[in-house]
Protein backbone atom coordinates (compact mmCIF):
# COMPACT_ATOMS: atom_id res chain seq x y z
CA UNK A 1 0.00 0.00 0.00
CA UNK A 2 1.33 3.48 -1.04
CA UNK A 3 1.53 6.04 2.21
CA UNK A 4 0.36 9.35 1.10
CA UNK A 5 3.45 11.14 2.99
CA UNK A 6 6.10 9.60 1.37
CA UNK A 7 7.03 11.01 -2.12
CA UNK A 8 6.74 8.04 -5.02
CA UNK A 9 7.47 7.59 -8.59
CA UNK A 10 6.49 5.04 -11.46
CA UNK A 11 9.11 2.91 -12.38
CA UNK A 12 9.87 3.82 -16.36
CA UNK A 13 9.57 -0.17 -16.75
CA UNK A 14 7.08 -1.67 -15.04
CA UNK A 15 5.16 1.15 -13.59
CA UNK A 16 5.93 -0.10 -9.84
CA UNK A 17 5.39 2.62 -7.59
CA UNK A 18 8.87 3.40 -5.86
CA UNK A 19 9.84 5.43 -3.03
CA UNK A 20 12.12 8.50 -3.95
CA UNK A 21 15.11 8.67 -1.56
CA UNK A 22 17.85 11.33 -1.68
CA UNK A 23 21.48 11.09 -1.78
CA UNK A 24 23.84 12.55 0.23
CA UNK A 25 23.80 15.81 -1.80
CA UNK A 26 20.31 16.14 -1.40
CA UNK A 27 19.46 14.98 -5.36
CA UNK A 28 16.82 12.59 -6.08
CA UNK A 29 16.61 9.01 -6.91
CA UNK A 30 14.90 5.81 -7.62
CA UNK A 31 15.60 2.17 -7.67
CA UNK A 32 12.88 -0.86 -8.60
CA UNK A 33 14.79 -3.98 -7.72
CA UNK A 34 12.86 -6.34 -9.64
CA UNK A 35 13.24 -4.34 -13.25
CA UNK A 36 17.35 -3.34 -12.13
CA UNK A 37 15.83 0.10 -13.02
CA UNK A 38 18.18 2.89 -11.32
CA UNK A 39 17.21 6.29 -11.89
CA UNK A 40 19.36 9.49 -10.77
CA UNK A 41 18.34 13.17 -11.32
CA UNK A 42 21.31 15.01 -11.26
CA UNK A 43 20.51 18.66 -12.65
CA UNK A 44 18.79 21.68 -10.74
CA UNK A 45 16.18 21.77 -14.14
CA UNK A 46 15.73 18.13 -14.10
CA UNK A 47 15.15 18.15 -10.11
CA UNK A 48 12.60 20.66 -10.46
CA UNK A 49 10.83 19.12 -12.92
CA UNK A 50 11.08 15.85 -11.53
CA UNK A 51 9.70 17.36 -8.31
CA UNK A 52 6.70 18.74 -10.20
CA UNK A 53 6.10 14.57 -11.15
CA UNK A 54 6.80 13.64 -8.09
CA UNK A 55 3.65 16.14 -6.64
CA UNK A 56 1.42 15.30 -9.69
CA UNK A 57 1.85 11.69 -9.12
CA UNK A 58 0.59 11.96 -5.43
CA UNK A 59 -2.45 13.82 -7.03
CA UNK A 60 -2.85 11.65 -9.85
CA UNK A 61 -2.34 8.11 -10.08
CA UNK A 62 -0.25 5.96 -13.31
CA UNK A 63 -3.18 4.90 -14.20
CA UNK A 64 -5.23 7.90 -14.62
CA UNK A 65 -2.27 10.26 -16.10
CA UNK A 66 -2.20 7.13 -19.13
CA UNK A 67 -5.84 7.19 -19.21
CA UNK A 68 -5.45 10.94 -20.05
CA UNK A 69 -2.82 10.34 -22.30
CA UNK A 70 -5.04 7.62 -24.27
CA UNK A 71 -7.79 10.17 -24.30
CA UNK A 72 -5.35 12.72 -26.01
CA UNK A 73 -3.59 10.41 -28.41
CA UNK A 74 -5.86 7.83 -29.29
CA UNK A 75 -8.48 9.09 -31.80
CA UNK A 76 -11.31 7.52 -33.54
CA UNK A 77 -11.76 7.80 -37.32
CA UNK A 78 -15.46 9.44 -38.21
CA UNK A 79 -15.57 7.53 -41.30
CA UNK A 80 -14.87 4.11 -40.38
CA UNK A 81 -15.13 4.23 -36.44
CA UNK A 82 -11.92 2.31 -36.37
CA UNK A 83 -9.48 3.98 -33.40
CA UNK A 84 -5.60 4.45 -33.90
CA UNK A 85 -3.18 6.75 -32.24
CA UNK A 86 -1.57 9.44 -33.21
CA UNK A 87 1.29 9.53 -35.33
CA UNK A 88 3.24 11.89 -37.35
CA UNK A 89 2.98 9.90 -40.46
CA UNK A 90 -0.45 10.17 -40.42
CA UNK A 91 -0.57 14.13 -39.72
CA UNK A 92 -2.59 15.84 -42.97
CA UNK A 93 -1.12 19.60 -44.30
CA UNK A 94 -2.79 21.92 -45.80
CA UNK A 95 -1.46 22.89 -49.36
CA UNK A 96 -1.26 26.35 -49.15
CA UNK A 97 0.35 26.90 -45.66
CA UNK A 98 1.90 23.42 -44.74
CA UNK A 99 -0.01 23.37 -41.30
CA UNK A 100 -0.78 20.64 -39.89
CA UNK A 101 -4.98 20.23 -39.98
CA UNK A 102 -5.51 16.89 -38.73
CA UNK A 103 -4.71 13.08 -38.75
CA UNK A 104 -5.54 10.67 -41.89
CA UNK A 105 -6.92 7.23 -40.81
CA UNK A 106 -4.47 4.63 -41.03
CA UNK A 107 -7.19 1.50 -42.60
CA UNK A 108 -6.73 1.28 -46.31
CA UNK A 109 -8.94 2.45 -48.26
CA UNK A 110 -10.51 4.73 -45.77
CA UNK A 111 -10.34 8.77 -46.84
CA UNK A 112 -11.30 9.50 -42.83
CA UNK A 113 -9.03 12.88 -41.19
CA UNK A 114 -9.76 13.34 -37.30
CA UNK A 115 -9.15 17.75 -37.36
CA UNK A 116 -6.94 18.73 -34.60
CA UNK A 117 -8.85 19.74 -30.99
CA UNK A 118 -11.77 18.27 -31.58
CA UNK A 119 -12.54 15.34 -29.79
CA UNK A 120 -12.41 12.41 -32.57
CA UNK A 121 -15.80 11.60 -34.40
CA UNK A 122 -17.31 14.61 -33.45
CA UNK A 123 -16.35 17.47 -36.17
CA UNK A 124 -17.31 20.75 -35.11
CA UNK A 125 -16.51 22.19 -38.33
CA UNK A 126 -19.56 21.43 -40.78
CA UNK A 127 -18.62 20.09 -43.74
CA UNK A 128 -18.39 21.48 -47.27
CA UNK A 129 -22.02 20.42 -48.66
CA UNK A 130 -23.42 21.62 -45.43
CA UNK A 131 -22.02 25.16 -46.20
CA UNK A 132 -23.43 24.71 -49.90
CA UNK A 133 -26.75 23.96 -48.42
CA UNK A 134 -26.75 26.99 -46.13
CA UNK A 135 -25.73 29.42 -48.13
CA UNK A 136 -29.00 28.39 -50.57
CA UNK A 137 -31.26 28.94 -47.78
CA UNK A 138 -29.83 31.75 -46.75
CA UNK A 139 -30.45 33.48 -50.69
Amino acid sequence: MINKNTEWFPCPVCLKPLDVRMTKRKKPYVICSPCGVQMFVRERAGIEAFGRLVEQGLKADVLTRIDQLEQRYRLKCPVCTKPFWVNPELAGTNWFNGKVTGYRCPENNCRGVVPIGEPSGTPTDPSPQEEVSKSGKDR
